[in-house]
This record gives structure tokens, C-alpha cells and sequence, in this order.
């Protein structure tokens, strides 16, 4: 498939890569070799923000997505029926604040525990609003499960950014 701009020039758009469990670095690796445009968000230095999800998109208008199928840790592209999803850049800058608000915010919330169902506040740029079910907590990050991309996604939030409701 290849991205509708100007020829040559790199597309606004992401697209997502669902990768094999515990994979996602093995694929952004080898998807960077063949010359993708990667963004992992990661909690900290260990963890992915998104487990299994990697965003990408190719270096030029007339770059195929074709080849991340195949790609090694990579198990699919993404897609609504015949139809690869697109992530517009808005939400991968609001994502990287996400992961600037984890690295850089002082404890100071009492944790949520599993069972609640919380919203994410509006310090939280990139999830604000968002609600989803606590699955776990500990020490200052709490696990919720999320609707994301149309599947219940356990997404690692700081304490902080979360309200119970």
C-alpha cells in the first residue's frame, strides 16, 4: 500500500504494527532497518505503554507498508477490514506528553484499587477523559483496561492522572 501525498515526501499519518508478545523492540529494530519511521511509547525504560503496539510510518510517500507484514516480530498491520488504520499526528504528539507526564511526575495520589472504574484527568493530555476498569496497582502505576483500537488494552498510567468515578 502505498500513503497518499506529494511523491517522495514523508506521510503525516502512522499506522500501527501489532507485534508478537514481548516482541515490540525486535520489530522496531528491523522495521527501522528497512528504513520505517518508529515510535514505541514506553513506561520508563522497561515497559511498553501499549503492549504489542508499535507506530510507524515509511520514510517517503512511495514507501510500501507491505513489507511490515512480514517484518520479524511484527504478527499484522493493523486494520478495519481491508482498510490499514491510520493514527493521525496529533495523537502520537499527545501520546509522547503521555509518556513525558510518567517520566518526569512526583508521586502524590493515593492508588485506585482493582475493580474501580476511573477517568483520566485532563493533566493527561493524551487519555483525558478516557475511563476504563482498574485491573491492578502498585507501587505509583495502575493498571486499567481500555478500549483501544477496538479491544480491552491494559494501559500503565501513573496514580496521579486518574479519578475515581
Amino acid at each position: 500500500m502505498h500513503c497518499e501525498t506529494r511523491q517522495g515526501t514523508k506521510p503525516d499519518h502512522w499506522y500501527v504494527a501489532y507485534t508478537e508478545p514481548r516482541r515490540e523492540t525486535v520489530a522496531r529494530e528491523h522495521m527501522e532497518r528497512q528504513g520505517y519511521e518508529t515510535y514505541l511509547p514506553m513506561h520508563g525504560r522497561i515497559e511498553p505503554m501499549f503492549p504489542r503496539y508499535l507506530f510507524f510510518r515509511p520514510a517517503t510517500s512511495s514507501q510500501s507498508i507491505a513489507p511490515v507484514r512480514s517484518t520479524r516480530g511484527v504478527q499484522a498491520v493493523v486494520r478495519f477490514g481491508n482498510v490499514y488504520a491510520q493514527v493521525r499526528p496529533e495523537l502520537i504528539a499527545a501520546v509522547k506528553e503521555q509518556e513525558a507526564l510518567h517520566k518526569h511526575r512526583p508521586p502524590g495520589a493515593p492508588l485506585p484499587r482493582p475493580g474501580q472504574r476511573v477517568r483520566v484527568q485532563a493533566n493527561a493530555v493524551a487519555l483525558a477523559g478516557l475511563e476504563g476498569l482498574v485491573h491492578a496497582s502498585a507501587t505509583r502505576r495502575v493498571v486499567v483496561l481500555m478500549e483501544i483500537l477496538g479491544r480491552q488494552t491494559p494501559v500503565r498510567l501513573p496514580a496521579e492522572t486518574l479519578e475515581v468515578i
